[in-house]
């Protein structure tokens, strides 16, 4: 049995530059376990009953922001509301929860993307983030549309393009391994770059290099059944797929770990 405070899995390119392929690690406080080849294992995740934050260390009752407790979550520069909103960053203005933190987060370079994660998606990432952004929403295939100087701007252009594109990922399409027999990435970025045009927004187009990514999947679920510690104390089945931040077990559970991020678990396998 390993038991330890649960982190996001870490993802690792196993394969090559644009042929990208998925090798998983489960976080376990400072265990990090190699999952690909328990595909097609018994697994047995049991929650201990105890939540830490994963800043601070702290036990609390209850996680906020994937993994935080409350007051490191309203103070963390990990957790300001330019995480999600890249378009409120405001470093580039000298404002910030951490400066220091800023300048290596946000006043770097970005990157605006196209994903199909289940459906077709813009996004925005910092340019050393790839590939693990599109590994960590399980996109299948991506396309880099331009390269911006700081987070502002890249939030800013995904706000233009929101309102053509959608900027959510379809967890649940995804996890089913809906495929992509609509869109062709590079004619897709072709439409962005020319609704961006005269919009007075500061980029740099980048190459069509389209990328293709693939997980350790032996079965994808036909329906999705969401699986949280807070409902049931106890996952217990045969491990069939690992996809974005998701372990797929059989009878087509799923279990989100970064949503779990901060929970004590006790892990067996078979």
């Amino acid at each position: 049995m390993i038991k330890g405070v649960l982190h996001k899995m870490d993802i690792r390119n196993i394969g090559g530059a644009s042929q990208i392929k998925a090798d998983y690690f489960l976080k376990l406080g400072e265990i990090q376990l190699s999952i690909n080849s328990l595909i097609g294992k018994q697994l047995n995740i049991r929650f201990a009953g105890n939540i830490f934050c994963i800043k601070c260390g702290r036990r609390t009752t209850k996680s906020f922001g994937q993994g935080y407790c409350y007051p490191c979550f309203t103070t963390a520069p990990e957790t300001e509301e330019c995480v999600l909103r890249p378009e409120l960053c405001k470093a580039h203005i000298g404002e910030a929860r951490d400066i220091v933190y800023a300048k290596e987060h946000c006043l770097i370079d970005h990157f605006v993307y196209l994903a199909w994660s289940g459906g077709l998606k813009v996004g925005v990432t910092r340019f050393h983030q790839i590939p693990t952004r599109w590994l960590d929403q399980g996109a299948t295939q991506a396309i880099k549309i331009c390269r911006t100087s700081n987070r502002n701007m890249a939030g800013q252009i995904e706000v233009e393009l929101k309102k053509i594109l959608a900027d959510k990922t379809n967890w649940q399409a995804m996890l089913k391994g809906l495929e992509n027999n609509e869109f062709d990435l590079l004619n897709e970025k072709i439409k962005a770059l020319d609704f961006l045009s005269g919009k007075n927004l500061s980029f740099n187009d980048e190459e069509n290099i389209l990328y293709s990514i693939q997980y350790p999947i032996k079965d994808h679920p036909e329906k999705v059944k969401s699986f949280s510690f807070d409902k049931e104390a106890v996952l217990e089945g045969t491990l069939t797929g690992i996809k974005g931040q998701y372990l797929i077990i059989d009878n087509n559970r799923v279990i989100n770990i970064r949503t779990h991020g901060g929970y004590e678990i006790e892990l067996d396998m078979k």
